[in-house]
This record gives structure tokens, C-alpha cells and sequence, in this order.
């Protein structure tokens, strides 16, 4: 009787082990972000703010930038699409490139991106205003 009793409880355990609450799965869903959040204002790079991107609502993008290689700034247009924690920008004149986008913990309300490989990257933008 114990045995059935442990095997009993030994499967309903595996059943349920892949069951999770709705709390669980909505935590785990992927983020979803409204564009518009990019609009107004600049994108920074803390402590550089020439290195700067401006967004508008028709999905295009102006990044100012600093080409080490040619020792000037230069200035990057292309389309941009949001989706979920990437944010994809295409250039009109380069390869695309991958951005990691999240809001920081409480307190932290601000919005941030950075650039992939994200533990080496130098690019890491905050919100600001534009001169």
C-alpha cells in the first residue's frame, strides 16, 4: 500500500511539475514596448552626449556618431524596429545592428539601451533632452 501510495504521489508530481500559475507565465512572456516611448528627445551615451540617436514616429532614426577611424563625427540614417527587448536599427548605409532595450529596476524608471555583445559593448544609451 505504500509503494502505490509513493507511486501515486511520484506521478502526480512529474505531472504537474511542468504546470506553472499564471503569475509564472506572464512573468516569463517576452516584454513588449510601445515605440512612441523612443519619440521626443535623445538617446545618450553617458558622458558623450555627441554620440546621440533621434527617433520619429515613421519608424526612421538619425544616430550622431564619432568614426575613430577617420578621426570626425559622422551622422548615420536608416529605419529602426522595436520588438520586444531588441531594437534593430538598419542603416541606409551599413550592416544592421542589434541594441538590448529595458527599463531599470525600481526605483530606476529610465529606459536604456545597449549595444550587443552586451558585456563588451562601449554603446549604452539613456534618455535625454536635446539641445
Amino acid at each position: 500500500m505504500l509503494t502505490t501510495t509513493r507511486y501515486i504521489l511520484l506521478v502526480a508530481l512529474f505531472l504537474f511539475a511542468g504546470v506553472r500559475s499564471i503569475a509564472q507565465k506572464a512573468a516569463a512572456a517576452p516584454a513588449s514596448y510601445d515605440d512612441s516611448i523612443l519619440y521626443g528627445g535623445c538617446w545618450f551615451v553617458p558622458h558623450n552626449a555627441g554620440i546621440n540617436i533621434k527617433f520619429s514616429a515613421h519608424y526612421n532614426f538619425e544616430f550622431n556618431d564619432y568614426d575613430t577611424e577617420a578621426g570626425r563625427e559622422i551622422t548615420l540614417t536608416g529605419k529602426y524596429l522595436l520588438d520586444g527587448h531588441s531594437l534593430w536599427l538598419i542603416y541606409n548605409d551599413r550592416p544592421k545592428q542589434k541594441f538590448y532595450f529595458y527599463k531599470g529596476d525600481p526605483p530606476d524608471n529610465n529606459y536604456y539601451f545597449k549595444a550587443y555583445p552586451l558585456k563588451t559593448s562601449p554603446y549604452y544609451f539613456v534618455h535625454g533632452n536635446c539641445e
